[in-house]
């Protein structure tokens, strides 16, 4: 596997597992001013914005201007909707992850439909050996 692949995949690895991670990383931390967390307004951190997410899937999928204008208003409803969860002290940590977990199914399906077959597959690809990587991680703990 060539050394760009590998750090395409490890790129791909840290935004698709953002919002798992900063579950986890709410649910262990005590909660401080998203200002003095390094945060954005959505509370997220700059490295998992949308604009980010929005980056990575142009350089990786190709994306025509008129697909990054459809994608980036669900990756910020996706970022809204991770801020609510993690802001809902009512939720229990196995709720907030399937939560999340919806939430990331649902962005995924949208920007599926907006891709071209040749888009689509490459995306299939990426979350594939995401899943995989994640599971290889899982293995090692």
């Amino acid at each position: 596997m060539s050394r760009k692949f590998h750090w395409s995949m490890l790129t791909v690895l840290v935004v698709l597992t953002a919002g798992l991670l900063l579950a986890n990383q709410a649910s262990q931390a005590p909660q401080a001013p998203a200002a003095s967390q390094g945060q954005n307004a959505m509370g997220a951190r700059p490295e998992f914005s949308p604009e980010a997410h929005l980056q990575m899937l142009t350089e990786k999928l190709n994306l025509t201007d008129d697909q990054k204008a459809k994608v980036k208003p669900i990756l910020e409803s996706q970022a809204q909707q991770m801020k609510a969860v993690h802001e809902d002290a009512s939720l229990s940590q196995e709720q907030r992850k399937s939560k999340m977990k919806a939430i990331h199914e649902s962005t995924h399906d949208q920007i599926n439909a907006m891709l071209t077959p040749e888009q689509q597959a490459k995306w299939k690809q990426m979350r594939q050996e995401h899943k995989g990587m994640k599971e290889g991680e899982m293995e090692h703990k």
